[in-house]
């Protein structure tokens, strides 16, 4: 009597299946936005890229714009609270407090992996890192209706503070997520050296999220208009006198 063989698929093979046309960024702004494909549905084709240098100057200009856009429609949502002049400061504030997170943490993601080991370029770093913040962005624009209906139905701003901090939250997690799940394929397929050192992303995770309260605890407020009415107050102080 004959046993059957029962194969088990692997943890990447579902990556290894990923297909994307990174060609396509180049052809206007709607090749621009299949970034997203790329980023939701075929993360694997995106780290190939990434690994063989391909289409990386693409890549990054349609996750810049992507990060952009998506935070923007977010913090619009955020400055409804108090409709007019501070929507449009919160739909500014908040692209450049993710993008800009993301960029000043670029530096520290490249001279570190470099230090340990990775060969990774510049260039690659940086599309790695934007994959990041694109993955945050798209979980915002996602909860972005819930939180215009809570935003535009509720008088209690403490509630809506708990609200975004919950979506902020998510959206990082599922960031980190995307990552590090990209830090394992690569991983994976690469043979000749670490391209982003495992113990060194988690600590840096927690660098990004530092850096990350601090920028948007330098640019407040998000909900309550300023009272000049100000892009930002540029006040100095640290994020944790937010919870005195």
């Amino acid at each position: 009597m004959s046993t059957a063989a029962t194969t088990h698929p692997g943890p990447f093979d579902k990556l290894d299946r990923d297909q994307f046309d990174s060609d396509g960024l180049a052809r206007g702004l709607a090749g621009r936005f299949s970034v997203v494909a790329a980023v939701l549905r075929a993360p694997g084709a995106f780290v190939r890229d990434l690994r063989g240098d391909r289409n990386l100057r693409h890549y990054a200009g349609s996750l810049v714009l992507t990060t952009i856009l998506f935070s923007a429609a977010y913090g619009a949502i955020l400055g409804m609270f108090h409709p007019g002049l501070q929507t449009l400061f919160a739909a500014a504030k908040l692209p450049v407090v993710v993008l800009g997170t993301a960029i000043l943490c670029t530096p520290t993601f490249y001279v570190f992996n470099a230090i340990l080991g990775s060969k990774f370029t510049l260039r690659q770093t940086l599309a790695a890192v934007l994959f990041l913040s694109t993955s945050i962005a798209l979980v915002l624009l996602a909860f972005a209706p819930i939180a215009w209906f809570f935003t535009v139905s509720t008088n209690g701003a403490g509630f809506l503070v708990s609200l975004h901090l919950s979506v902020f939250l998510i959206a990082a997690m599922y960031g980190i997520h995307s990552l590090n799940t990209a830090r394992k394929y690569l991983d994976h397929i690469e043979r000749e050296h670490t391209p982003i050192h495992g113990a060194f992303l988690f600590l840096w995770f927690v660098i990004v999220l530092f850096v990350a309260l601090q920028m948007a605890y330098y640019l407040r407020p998000f909900l309550e208009p300023s009272p000049e009415l100000r892009f930002f107050l540029g006040e100095r102080g640290l994020f944790l006198d937010a919870l005195r």
